[in-house]
């Protein structure tokens, strides 16, 4: 199932459902437990992210340009291997002896306790928030990224396109810059910038990219003419592309970063 076939739905909803889906977790499978799992999802997700972001990089290492089964299948196994081997260790360190039996395992919660509960579910509701938001975020950038080639192609703007960026526009309001820089820095405005820069000249032949605003040449370190990187442009790759080592290297120029700024992409 397509992401853009299900309805839209404000964030403040969406948080909501998730904090009465975990509420109800929590009542039902009991607070360690639910602590225990929602730190191994979090920690999972955030290999399965580290890797997901380094990916490029390492299949590029390894084959010399970007693969499909790395990039996208590197990430995933990574997620799933890490989620179930820190899942038993876990339920093996929490529960060494097995499940709890006896006369006490199945004694009536206090009402202190459930409220406990409720207030505890607010950690899981917030991981989970989280996690979508940068989701959304991300992929909210890569349709920006689409969007602009789309419309420098003269096909328009789809609306499912449209839809995640407002959606990454609501994520932008919501949580503080800093906390994006640091979460999904791969969606920093000079990378989209520069990324547009790619997309716009992957369907030209190689000139001297001239920056608009001031007349002169945009410096050669911006590696906008690279055929790998215009490939990924061409083919639509953009989320590799947006990912890709050469960009990270190209915005280690301090020049580089300065023409960004003064585009209007």
């Amino acid at each position: 199932m397509s992401p853009d076939s299900i309805p839209q739905i404000s964030l403040g909803t969406a948080v909501l459902v998730i904090f009465l889906v975990c509420a109800g977790i929590v009542m039902l499978r009991g607070m360690t437990r639910m602590l225990i799992g929602t730190g191994v999802l979090a920690l999972s997700a955030w290999i399965g992210f580290v890797v997901w972001q380094k990916a490029p990089a390492l299949s590029i290492e390894w084959f010399g340009k970007p693969l499909g089964f790395i990039t996208t299948g590197l990430p995933v196994a990574a997620f799933l291997g890490s989620f179930f081997l820190i899942r038993r260790i876990a339920k093996a360190v929490a529960s060494p002896f097995g499940e709890k039996t006896g006369p006490n395992a199945n004694r009536p919660r206090s009402f202190i306790g459930l409220v406990a509960r409720l207030l505890l579910a607010l950690i899981p509701t917030a991981l989970i928030c989280l996690m979508g938001a940068i989701y959304i975020h991300h992929t909210g950038s890569i349709a920006e990224i689409r969007a602009f080639a789309e419309k420098k192609s003269g096909s328009g703007e789809p609306v499912p396109t449209k839809r995640r960026q407002n959606l990454k526009d609501s994520v932008g309001r919501a949580l503080p810059e800093s906390w994006l820089r640091f979460l999904d820095p791969l969606a920093d405005p000079a990378r989209l910038t520069l990324a547009k820069v790619i997309t716009a000249r992957s369907d030209t032949p190689p000139a001297p990219a001239i920056d608009p605003a001031t007349g002169k040449a945009i410096p050669r370190a911006i590696i906008v003419d690279d055929p790998d990187l215009q490939t990924l442009a061409r083919e639509g790759k953009f989320g590799t592309l947006l990912r890709h080592p050469l960009l990270t290297k190209a915005l280690d120029d301090p020049k580089v970063q300065a023409l960004l700024k003064d585009l209007n992409l």
